[in-house]
């Protein structure tokens, strides 16, 4: 089970066709004191936190099975098959099953970033206060338990952030977005004229649209190869009018504005768009999709 302590927001499969160069890494870019930095590093080694999705994860053994039995099983590994689909642009041969399983995936993206799990966390404290009538404070009727509970809730106790984690895969596989990312027309892109390659971000799915519409979702497959899931003809014109060049700058620039923290690439050729683009604190919570929306 140790190596379950590490929980990749973004999965490797994805990451890893960033890889370039001698040292076969990818680039990493982020500000640190005023500057903008690029490292180099496996895929393995970014898009991760320790215990990320765990519970407990204030005891010396936090449970971590979310990461192994669902994130893992139900989502990347299904994943990385449609993935390869993808990257071939076979997008008829592809079951129901398969797109159910990709669907999931652009799902979890929306869920599983460092700030939207602070959300998660924080939204099961809230839900508690429903148990309660009106004027909680009151605690005349209330049995011990439930007055244990009320204090709890009232303190905003850190043992209760794990109702929100215990509810992420119910979350992941029941939300609006299920059904939006399904029905919505898919399509893929490769990039074949253009001299600058896709970047990926913290955040990686880009909107476009009103939220509540999804007109179209943008998703960067490898760093020449683009993901759309459009609910809007408008918007596939928009994409279609768009030579390869011009496409790469407008989806590139949309992955900065909503970075959180970390941006990837191939290589550093992005910096000026970097320094204009890349915001320099880290994005408040929210649900990781669009332009560094919060809830």
């Amino acid at each position: 089970m140790d190596t379950h302590n590490q929980h990749h927001y973004i999965p490797k499969f994805l990451l890893y066709h960033w890889h370039s160069g001698e040292d076969e890494k990818l680039s990493q870019m982020r500000w640190v004191r005023g500057q903008l930095t690029e490292k180099r590093y496996k895929a393995k080694s970014v898009a991760k936190e320790r215990h990320l999705y765990s519970m407990d994860r204030l005891s010396s053994q936090p449970n971590r099975e979310i990461e192994p039995k669902f994130m893992s099983k139900h989502i990347d590994e299904p994943a990385a098959i449609v993935h390869k689909e993808l990257l071939t642009r076979r997008l008829r041969d592809m079951t129901e099953e398969q797109k159910y399983a990709w669907t999931l995936f652009l799902v979890s993206l929306v869920f599983r970033g460092p700030k939207a799990i602070e959300h998660v966390r924080e939204s099961g404290i809230d839900a508690i206060r429903s148990q309660f009538p009106e004027g909680v404070e009151n605690t005349a009727g209330l049995t011990d338990s439930s007055k244990e509970l009320l204090n709890l809730y009232l303190r905003r106790d850190q043992s209760l952030l794990d109702f929100g984690t215990y509810a992420l895969p119910e979350l992941i596989q029941t939300s609006s977005y299920n059904k939006l990312f399904f029905e919505a027309k898919w399509s893929v892109r490769r990039i074949m004229r253009a001299n600058e390659k896709l970047l990926i971000g913290d955040r990686p799915l880009t909107l476009f649209g009103p939220e509540t519409e999804l007109d179209l979702v943008y998703l960067p497959l490898a760093p020449d190869v683009a993901f759309f899931a459009s609910r809007s003809a408008r918007m596939e014109q928009w994409i279609d009018s768009m030579d390869d060049s011009h496409l790469v700058k407008q989806m590139n620039r949309g992955m900065d504005e909503q970075a959180s923290v970390y941006v990837w690439g191939a290589n550093f050729e992005h910096r000026k768009l970097l320094e204009r683009r890349l915001q320099h604190t880290p994005a408040g919570r929210g649900i990781g999709i669009g332009l560094r929306s919060t809830l």
